[in-house]
């Protein structure tokens, strides 16, 4: 007898089942134009509001303090609450850069208020930055070293450098530049030969990920007690935490693990940009 009643609630459940499933159906069909307009105007809207965040911010998200594909509001509070600005030279510089087909290699706005901060702390002069592209963060940096400072810029791609280029000039900093179109490492090597040596004040890599653990040991050698290196895309979107065996993300893993336990720094690994990674030499 228990089981026959256990039977008909399972029957009657199974029925009322059946009847809110017809009903949802019914409802369905009855208003689908509704319900199609509905999930087209959601879609119209998030389009609308993501080209209107592409339109501030430049394709990619690129500028923007964060990630280089999403907008971040959290980081744009923080970049909006630093008195450290951006001249009118460098903002046209990076819309310039959003539209470039690489446009996502650009450095982003927190990490170049770092390098300016960075820079003023320790009153740089002398700078090497591995890896130009467009010159964002070159031009950042040049427009804050003193008249007599200097910057080694390294890059492979005159495509690239030229872009910037103008930009300098505009910003009366081009004779501060001192461009290097080579393999990074074989102009490091050569700078350390020719009497660079503990003579450099900063070095910003941000260029091919691979060699990072060899910029770090060449930058190193010509970097001055007390000077420091920064390190861009220290985290990859994540992916040195999560796939740190798979190159090339075991070379900055490589690269943040070193830093970690060498005595010969101090070190810290934020989360500003995508990841940055930054030493001191001890004096």
């Amino acid at each position: 007898l228990n089981e026959y009643k256990s039977y008909l609630r399972m029957d009657s459940l199974l029925k009322q089942s059946s009847s809110v499933l017809a009903d949802a159906s019914n409802f369905l069909f009855a208003n689908k134009n509704t319900i199609i307009g509905a999930g087209a105007g959601f879609f119209l809207g998030s389009t609308l509001a993501y080209n209107a965040i592409i339109k501030s911010y430049g394709k990619y998200g690129s500028g923007l303090p964060g990630s280089k594909f999403t907008f971040d509001p959290i980081k744009e509070y923080c970049f909006n609450h630093s008195n450290i600005t951006e001249s009118n030279s460098l903002m046209r510089l990076r819309e310039e850069t959003s539209r470039h087909p690489r446009g996502e290699m650009e450095s982003t706005r927190d990490v170049g208020q770092l390098l300016v901060f960075l820079i003023r702390t320790i009153k740089a002069k002398n700078v090497i930055e591995v890896g130009s592209f467009t010159g964002v963060a070159l031009l950042k940096m040049a427009e804050e070293l003193p008249s007599d400072g200097r910057i080694l810029a390294l890059d492979i791609n005159n495509d690239f450098t030229s872009v910037g280029k103008p930009y300098m000039e505009e910003a009366g900093v081009l004779s501060k530049v001192d461009y290097r179109l080579a393999p990074a490492m074989e102009t490091l090597v050569q700078l350390r030969d020719s009497g660079y040596a503990e003579k450099i004040d900063l070095c910003f890599i941000d260029a091919d990920k691979a060699n990072y653990p060899n910029y770090y040991k060449l930058c190193m050698e010509l970097l001055r007690p007390g000077g420091m290196i920064v390190f861009d895309n220290a985290l990859m979107k994540g992916r040195v935490v999560f796939r740190n065996t798979e190159p090339p993300f075991s070379s900055i893993h490589e690269c943040n693990e070193k830093a970690a336990i060498d005595t010969r720094v101090t070190s810290v690994l934020l989360n500003i940009g995508d990841g940055t990674l930054v030493l001191r030499k001890h004096d």
